[in-house]
């Protein structure tokens, strides 16, 4: 896993910091405690005898408000961080809204291009009943043509069609052994050690493979230091059949396939 992505992941997995507690001066509070609790305390000075109504009262109401300041401002700190937390809550709410609604446009806007390709799903549909329709009265328009046609005219078509698989095999041939020399190109400058000849003669030989493949002629080399089987490997003219126990050590030409079938196997070289 790359930094990034644990920096991520780490910032994902830490919890949102609480609002900074609200510090609520102190000493005001303090003070007016300390003149009422004096307050009462003088008061208390003041009795000399039975202590009178006025004297109970005052004291506790000194009492009182001394208590009351004593509390007051961390009454008041409580009451500001609540609603600091209050406000902080309201506000990720706000934001998963936002969230909330923009998922819901992305629905919606998936929703009308699942509509779309639907509708364009119908019409190739319909377009290919329409295509099917067209094959099978041509396919029927050909059957009929050929059961009238005569023996004269059945014999010029077979002619044609060995012309054409006589120009098709001519075709191949001719292909075949272009690409048989891009090979040895190729192989020639891997054995030259040069990197950019290597690079670039690499290249050619898959741009022409691709060409080929185009007209469904597939060039394909054998697997190395496999055992030579007679079915799926081949041997130069010159070469004798190897050993039982031989193996596969270098394509020496691809094998050739035209429209999925095998028209050469991979010539190999053994060890």
């Amino acid at each position: 896993m790359s930094k990034g992505s644990q920096t991520k992941s780490s910032k994902a997995n830490v919890p949102r910091a609480l609002p900074l507690p609200v510090a609520v001066p102190k000493w005001p509070f303090l003070l007016a405690d300390i003149i009422f609790i004096g307050l009462g305390y003088w008061i208390s000075t003041l009795i000399t005898g039975p202590a009178e109504q006025w004297h109970i009262i005052s004291i506790l109401v000194c009492a009182g408000f001394g208590a009351a300041f004593a509390v007051a401002p961390f009454y008041f700190e409580y009451r500001a961080e609540a609603k600091a937390v209050e406000i902080a809550q309201l506000t990720t709410v706000a934001k998963e809204v936002n969230k909330m609604e923009s998922v819901a446009a992305q629905i919606a806007e998936a929703t009308e291009r699942w509509n779309a390709v639907q509708e364009s799903s119908g019409q190739t549909a319909q377009l290919a009943e329409e295509i099917a329709t067209g094959i099978a009265a041509t396919v029927k328009e050909h059957h009929e043509f050929m059961a009238k046609a005569g023996e004269d005219e059945y014999a010029t078509l077979k002619l044609e069609v060995e012309k054409l698989r006589r120009a098709e095999q001519d075709w191949a041939t001719t292909l075949v052994g272009q690409l048989d020399l891009v090979y040895r190109l190729e192989r020639s400058a891997a054995a030259s050690g040069k990197e950019p000849f290597m690079q670039t003669m690499a290249t050619f030989q898959s741009h022409c493979r691709d060409l080929a493949k185009r007209v469904g002629l597939v060039a394909f080399e054998a697997e190395l230091g496999v055992a030579f089987d007679d079915e799926q490997h081949g041997l130069l003219d010159n070469e004798p059949k190897p050993a039982d126990a031989a193996k596969v050590t270098e394509t020496r030409l691809p094998g050739i396939r035209l429209q999925g079938r095998l028209i050469r196997k991979p010539l190999v070289s053994v060890a």
